[in-house]
């Protein structure tokens, strides 16, 4: 298994790292049970779930967005090569301070964490369907 791989976003170079086990088993069944079950209702109309399912609350979000960016690298140059250099320096608090108000960069490196992440609790290509429907993206190559 990979332990990195590489992205561009809007020019610049990016380093996802892997999550834990825990973090990633945690954020899995964060996403089972309160975001997957919103794309299942869209598709049986409605009253197709429980009304009693939990929901997902900005602080859920937030943890797991922050796990998700704390696994972010940029790359940075320091000398002859770049180094990938965190872009958080504890959640919630960016060390690359551009990237506090850049909606879209952190939106793509939180989706690219979580693909790359947890595509291997999935079969196949299972979560490019989902992802594709909700960002447009897909699944980062693994770095070689």
């Amino acid at each position: 298994m990979e332990m990195y791989t590489d992205i561009e976003i809007g020019g610049t170079r990016y380093q996802i790292g892997r999550m834990t086990a825990r973090v990633g088993s945690w954020i899995v069944t964060q996403i089972v049970t309160k975001m997957l079950p919103f794309g299942i209702e869209g598709q049986l109309g409605a009253g197709g779930l429980p009304a009693s399912r939990a929901e997902m609350t900005e602080s859920d979000f937030q943890n797991i967005q922050d796990h998700c960016l704390a696994v972010c690298r940029r790359y940075e140059p320091t000398g002859p090569t770049d180094t990938p250099m965190p872009i958080t320096v504890r959640p919630g608090v960016f060390a690359v301070k551009e990237l506090e108000y850049d909606l879209p960069t952190v939106l793509a490196l939180t989706v690219q964490a979580l693909v790359f992440n947890l595509s291997p609790f999935f079969s196949g290509d299972a979560l490019q369907p989902i992802l594709q429907a909700v960002t447009g993206l897909s699944s980062p190559s693994p770095s070689p």
